[in-house]
């Protein structure tokens, strides 16, 4: 009999260093996904709970981390489920659902706009491969919301180092959800900072002009 439907998953901290994650399922079994990075007292816990010290994936009941999943261990001020015993830190990996506000979208093939005007372009790479005449681009910038009620600014970049294609990637980031007790204006403010969007050229002003966003945020 396989897992079953996964039904949660979590980020394993011990210590404030990563360890791994844990998933449980529907059919009343877990996977403990363990990245200890020769983390010996981890292990060593680890093992007097019933769970490997060696490093690989490892399929069990659910067990202690599901038992640790609780009300009396959980953070009360987080809407992200975050839950704490002793040493080990448990945060729930949230799901994105359709809710997304996109606030720019460029065709990266030909660097044309089809669907904002700006021509968001940075004047240097800031990666590993940067070269002196590295041009560098966003193909798109937008904010997701996720199941928990929480939200991530996205951005997509790319670089053309006159090698015949492109570089790039991806940059997720958790918008903090203590910035949203601030006003709006702050809060603009300093998401702009996220993902590198301020690299690319935009501000807190263009963010202030996009119609929907301010509800989209729940302010």
């Amino acid at each position: 009999m396989g897992n079953g439907r996964l039904e949660q998953e979590y980020r394993i901290e011990y210590k404030g260093e990563y360890a791994g994650t844990y998933s449980f399922y529907d059919g009343g079994e877990a996977t403990l996904i363990l990245s200890l990075s020769g983390n010996e007292e981890l292990r060593e816990a680890l093992a007097a709970l019933g769970y490997s010290k060696e490093r690989y994936v490892q399929k069990k009941p659910r067990g202690f981390f599901f038992e640790m999943i609780n009300e009396e261990n959980r953070d009360k001020s987080r809407k992200r489920p975050i839950y704490t015993s002793g040493d080990l830190r448990l945060e729930r990996i949230p799901r994105q659902t359709e809710d997304s506000f996109s606030v720019y979208r460029r065709m990266a093939s030909e660097g044309a706009a089809d669907y904002s005007p700006l021509a968001h372009e940075a004047p240097h790479c800031e990666g590993e491969k940067a070269v002196e005449d590295m041009t560098e681009w966003a193909n798109w910038y937008s904010f997701d919301k996720f199941d928990d009620g929480t939200y991530q600014a996205s951005l997509d970049e790319a670089w053309y180092g006159g090698y015949g294609h492109n570089e790039g990637g991806t940059i997720h980031v958790d918008i903090p959800e203590e910035w949203f007790e601030l006003s709006y204006d702050e809060f603009l403010e300093r998401v702009v900072t996220l993902s590198s969007a301020a690299h690319y050229g935009f501000t807190a002003d263009m963010l202030k002009e996009r119609k929907g966003l301010k509800e989209f945020f729940g302010f």
